[in-house]
């Protein structure tokens, strides 16, 4: 059923994409021009510093922190451990049949690379805080219905794709394209029902793109950016366009063009869906997408019964709490947990895809007591984050009534991009009270006239800060003047942060 639509608003500093169904906003992107996007992106890198501790490498990109690559990275799969396997097996998507684990211990870091060593590495994982890049040397391209591992002979299907039958017939066609015996690859989600002729387009497609890589390697000298990963644009027409959706709008002629051009090459029965939209009313505005992406930034989401989520970030981790608010079903507790939870379980994962919320999210959902319910919200929650493009994994309710899942982080979140840290709370959330502030101001000006011996002192605060220090804490100061034989001028100024202090 086609009930998808595409927005796409481009602007000269940032790029925009709304993906709405039945209206409602479900997946929202945003990439900024002066934000480098390095995910996906293929580097000829140059060793930096080999750490057998680590048992990991810093490479060189050309960038300004070097990437990370670890020794599982670098590893032939066949000598990879299962976790590190699975990870990078399709990082788009998850497949069914990673490597069975071998003995890879013998394989240290320093017998593999030597500092100065040239290594093709591709980014898994953008720069976070103070660390680099997470790199790999297992390569891989995707397409809309195919992930090529050029140094891989893995073959695997989607999970997600559960019929057995299209299963089965999926992989005969992969035989039958004739894929090269020392390539691997990952069939998408996107290849459910498609034919021979789709795949063998894309699979052209994708090898002439590794024979390119290949040359440019050999002919440039490391640190050097070999191969760069789709802007947001062609990313999102690559990975959602498919016969689910109903239309594409795009609001810039230039950007319409090259959409138009790529799927020409990958897919052109799609692009009859594909519009260049020139009304004067915005894009965003003219379909009610900008009011619910101002809604995407909020901590509280209330839910159509009289509920609530509260969702929280923190540096470990991303904290979501459901209330039932003003819900309450004939005084029944247990039915009111269980509906409230069922309720906000399905837009738990709407939100948890809107906001991009990535690492480890704890969901305290409301204490139920049958095991029957907790069971039947599980089974909401995973059946609700089917189509997450991101590789989760969700762990059952604890003893405690928690849920925990464990989600891929691979670009920056949409906060990062959007929002500084508070100046006043330094991104707590949170700010002293003015009676705190007060009297560490009064603490301050103790300890200036132990140190300075002064007849005459001025202290320029915040207003806020000098209309509490001359009214509740005029007796304090007073007291000071007497003790100390000092005359004290109290002096505002607008322009000071609320905690600063000038002695003059």
């Amino acid at each position: 059923m086609q009930n998808k639509e595409v927005l796409m608003s481009i602007d000269e500093q940032e790029k925009r994409v709304a993906v709405l169904e039945n209206g409602k906003l479900e997946e929202f992107f945003l990439e900024r021009s002066s934000v480098a996007h390095l995910a996906g992106n293929i580097y000829k890198g140059k060793v930096a510093q080999v750490v057998k501790g680590m048992e990991a490498a810093f490479i060189d990109i050309g960038l300004e922190k070097n990437g990370f690559l670890y020794v599982q990275e670098l590893l032939p799969e066949s000598l990879r451990s299962d976790e590190y396997a699975i990870e990078n097996a399709d990082e788009a998507e998850s497949a069914d049949n990673a490597p069975k684990k071998a003995n890879y211990e013998a394989k240290t870091i320093d017998k593999l690379l030597t500092k100065g060593q040239d290594v093709l590495v591709q980014v898994v994982k953008e720069p976070f805080g103070t660390k680099g890049s997470r790199l790999t040397s297992q390569i891989s391209l995707p397409g809309r219905f195919l992930v090529l591992m050029p140094y891989s002979k893995n073959i695997g299907i989607s999970k997600k794709i559960t019929n057995d039958k299209e299963r089965q017939r999926l992989k005969a066609l992969l035989k039958e394209i004739g894929l090269p015996k020392d390539m691997g690859c990952i069939m998408r989600t996107q290849a459910q029902r498609m034919g021979k002729r789709e795949f063998a387009r894309e699979l052209k497609y994708l090898l002439r793109l590794w024979k390119t890589i290949k040359v440019k390697s050999s002919r440039r000298n490391a640190p050097c950016l070999i191969h760069e990963e789709y802007d947001l644009i062609l990313r999102v027409a690559r990975d959602f366009l498919n016969d689910d959706i109903k239309q594409v709008l795009i609001d810039k002629k230039e950007d319409y063009k090259r959409v138009m051009g790529f799927v020409q090459t990958l897919a052109p029965h799609l692009r009859r869906y594909i519009s260049f939209y020139n009304e004067k009313m915005h894009l965003f505005e003219q379909h009610d997408a900008q009011q619910q992406i101002e809604k995407i930034f909020a901590q509280k989401v209330s839910l159509k019964k009289g509920g609530y989520i509260v969702i929280e970030r923190t540096e470990a981790l991303v904290s979501i709490d459901v209330n039932s608010g003003s819900f309450i079903n004939r005084g029944r507790l247990e039915e009111t947990a269980f509906l409230t939870n069922l309720e906000a379980a399905k837009e738990i994962a709407r939100q948890i895809a809107l906001k991009d919320l990535a690492g480890i999210i704890i969901i305290d959902f409301i204490d139920m007591q049958k095991s029957s319910h907790q069971k039947k919200v599980l089974s909401v929650l995973l059946k609700a984050m089917e189509n997450d493009k991101a590789r989760f994994t969700v762990y059952p309710f604890s003893p405690l009534g928690i849920v925990q899942i464990a989600r891929q982080r691979i670009r920056k979140n949409l906060d990062s991009l959007i929002f500084d840290k508070c100046v006043h709370c330094s991104g707590t959330g949170r700010i002293k009270s003015i009676q705190t502030i007060a009297i560490a101001v009064l603490r301050q000006i103790r300890g200036f006239l132990q140190a300075n011996k002064r007849r005459h002192l001025k202290v320029k605060v915040h207003p806020k800060i000098a209309m509490r220090l001359l009214n509740e804490d005029r007796m304090t100061i007073t007291n000071m003047e007497k003790k100390m034989w000092v005359k004290i001028a109290i002096i505002t100024d607008e322009h000071l942060g609320i905690e600063e202090v000038m002695f003059l």
